[in-house]
This record gives structure tokens, sequence and C-alpha cells, in this order.
């Protein structure tokens, strides 16, 4: 074979899969389901059950673009040297119908330094700029690892996701430890139900030590309801007086609610006119 025939020869062969290994990396690779990627810990883990609860960060999930994003915001992040975080659910699998897949997202960017950490992350995939948000998602689990010097100090917390308010209806956590009756709202509107690992920052007129976890928070960007809605919350405390406080998370205001104790039933039930943070007090 002729010198300058074999260069040709050679030279189309390596375009050739340089064009494949584009293809792949731009066409299929992308469009695959992602699995979010394994964060490395150090081998002293301690459950961040153990930690001083005002310690603890305050975290909340608030579903925009039409339940296509959540915003990830934290805050009381000052006593460790790093946080990181995986934010993972079940969506449907757009290859496989009837089927689930698991996706998500990691956090590294957070400087546990600032006075708040906020992110939007796109709960679906996105290729050259095109963004194909994902399906079927009523739930996932959020994991927070703090990093304190050696040691790390691990929270996982679920969160749950709803489409409501074009009509009364009541919407509850899965594991029913607080449940909504809501108005109608004209329109349907995204709800993310979580466990929001800390307390707000500011608490006003208790104890910290006296609040009884889980705190749970609803978040949306819906406006403040026409007509009252009715939140009712577990109580996991043989208090015979727990209190119920609200955070609202757009103004960050304080309230504490006119609730009902059902001690037979260990439930705090309140009227209230948005969706907010929920504190059960239990003073000792």
């Amino acid at each position: 074979m002729e010198k300058s025939k074999k260069s040709t020869y050679i030279i189309a062969a390596v375009s050739l899969i340089v064009i494949l290994v584009a293809v792949y990396f731009l066409f299929i690779f992308q469009k695959s389901p992602q699995k979010p990627k394994a964060i490395t810990n150090p081998d002293n883990i301690i459950s961040a059950d153990q930690m001083d609860l005002a310690k603890k960060p305050f975290v909340t999930l608030t579903p925009v673009t039409g339940g296509a994003e959540v915003i990830i915001t934290i805050k009381n992040m000052s006593e460790f040297d790093k946080i990181e975080y995986e934010l993972t659910y079940q969506a449907d699998n757009p290859q496989s119908p009837g089927q689930k897949i698991e996706r998500g997202a990691t956090g590294t960017d957070v400087n546990p330094k600032d006075s708040e950490y906020k992110k939007s992350i796109l709960l679906g995939t996105a290729s050259k700029g095109v963004r194909s948000p994902d399906k079927g998602i009523t739930d996932g689990k959020l994991t927070l690892h703090m990093f304190k010097g050696e040691t790390e100090y691990r929270s996982e917390t679920p969160w749950d996701f709803f489409q409501a308010g074009s009509a009364k209806e009541q919407i509850k956590d899965r594991s029913e430890k607080v449940a909504w009756s809501l108005p109608s709202m004209g329109q349907d509107y995204w709800i993310v139900i979580s466990d929001t690992v800390g307390v707000p920052p500011g608490a006003s007129g208790f104890n910290v030590k006296d609040v009884v976890l889980p705190v749970y928070g609803a978040f949306s960007i819906a406006p403040d309801f026409k007509k009252p809605a009715e939140v009712t919350v577990n109580v996991s405390t043989n208090s015979q007086n727990p209190m119920l406080y609200s955070y609202n998370n757009k103004d960050q205001s304080w309230q504490k609610l006119d609730a009902k104790f059902d001690s037979s039933q260990k439930t705090l039930t309140a009227n209230v006119t948005n969706f907010s943070s929920f504190v059960v007090v239990a003073p000792k």
C-alpha cells in the first residue's frame, strides 16, 4: 500500500473514532439516567440525632418552575468546617415505562462561613440547553454530610412532593406525621413537605431545648390562602400541654398558633393562612 494512502486511511480511522466518541457523549451519555455520585466520608461518622439541636442546620426545599426545580436553602452552618449533601428521589424511567430510577444531585460547594447557602436543582436532565424534567416524582431523601475536624455528622431526612391547590384536598407526608386540609387556591401549585433537620433561625417565645423532633415544613411559592387551611401535627411526647409554633419561610416571622391538643390521638391541630415550618414545643 502506498505510504500516502496508508496515511489517509489512518487519519480517516482516527477521525471516525473521534466522531463516535463525540456522538456518545453528546447524545447517549447525557440522556442516560444518572445517579448522584457518592460522597467520600471519613470513618468516624456520628448520627446528627446526637447533635445539639441548636447547632443543626435549618434546611428548606422549595419547588419552583412548575415543579421542575427545587431550591435548597441551608442556614445556621457555622458549627461546621464543611458541608456536602445528596438530594435523591425516585422518578419514572423514560427508557423503561412502568419502572422507576434513582435520580438526584450532589452539592459540594457549600461554604459554612456564609449566612446562607441557596441553589436551584433541576429535577431532571439537561442537554445542549434543553431541559427534560423528570415525571412521577412523589418523594425523596436529603442526606447532609456535616464535617467538623475529622468527624462527620450525618443526617438523612425525607421529603414528599405534591401538586395540589385547584380544589379542596388533603396532603400528608409519607410517615403521616403532618397533614394538611387545604382550601381551594384556584390553581395547582407544587409543594414539598420535608424534615428541616434543625430549627428555623431566630426562635422566639420558647427554649430550643424544649422542641420535639422532627420539625416539618411545607414549602411552596403559593400565595397566602384566601380561606384558612388546617394543619395537624403528630406529637411524640408525653407532655399534656404541648404548643405549636409556625415560622413563615417567606418573611422569616414566628407565630404561636392557637392549636388544639388531642391527648388521645396525640395531635396538635391549628388553622393557618400559609405554608410554613411547624415546631412543636413541650416544656419539661
